[in-house]
């Protein structure tokens, strides 16, 4: 399918977006578990994802690269980082690319049961007021760079990132042309669970 008219870059909107979760990590500071699958007030912390995405009726594809079938109950197609050794995100978006089939992805990982439900909506706004491949969340005090919209025409510039081992997903978005949306109001909101903390989860 073509991805740009008259060699520009196609405005993000509702059918062209698709939306990937990242759930591709070891999970070091997890005990080496699947963070996705942990439970969180009762729930595995994917569930409290979805549930924040998926009224808003938009392909959702899962990131990951441990048991699969872990993930079987979830029903929703995944994908594995087609480079080994468990780069971090920015392999797993690079490898999207491979996989989703429309203009633009949304990007969130698999550990924040309190994602934003307008969370798209305003990446979306903010694209048409300051047009970029990339639009990325920013708290107040920096960008949030896994909460992201991005165009496919950014798949060369990642797979050159991961070949240089330039695996800073904060870096690599600055140093491309890219439009930041004010949520310094819910910065609450992008508190990803990264550790075993009993107080959190149970």
């Amino acid at each position: 399918m073509p991805i740009s008219r008259g060699g520009k870059i196609s405005p993000p909107h509702c059918s062209n977006v698709s939306i990937v979760i990242l759930a591709g990590g070891q999970g070091k500071r997890v005990g080496f578990r699947q963070k996705a699958l942990l439970s969180y007030q009762g729930q595995p912390l994917l569930t409290h994802v979805l549930q924040n995405l998926e009224p808003l009726k938009r392909p959702i594809w899962l990131n990951v690269n441990g048991d699969s079938l872990a993930y079987q109950a979830y029903d929703l197609p995944q994908f594995f980082d087609e480079y080994p050794g468990f780069l971090g995100p920015l392999s797993g978006m690079h490898a999207a690319w491979n996989h989703v089939d429309t203009e633009w992805i949304v990007c969130v990982p698999c550990d924040n049961p309190s994602l934003p439900k307008n969370l798209i909506e305003r990446l979306i706004f903010a694209y048409q007021n300051q047009p970029a491949p990339l639009v990325v969340v920013h708290d107040g005090e920096r960008i949030q760079p896994l909460y992201l919209l991005m165009h496919r025409s950014m798949q060369p510039a990642l797979e050159q990132a991961l070949k240089q081992s330039h695996l800073s997903v904060s870096r690599w978005i600055t140093d491309h042309a890219h439009t930041t949306v004010d949520f310094s109001k819910e910065k609450r909101c992008f508190q990803n669970i990264n550790t075993l903390d009993a107080s959190r989860l149970t």
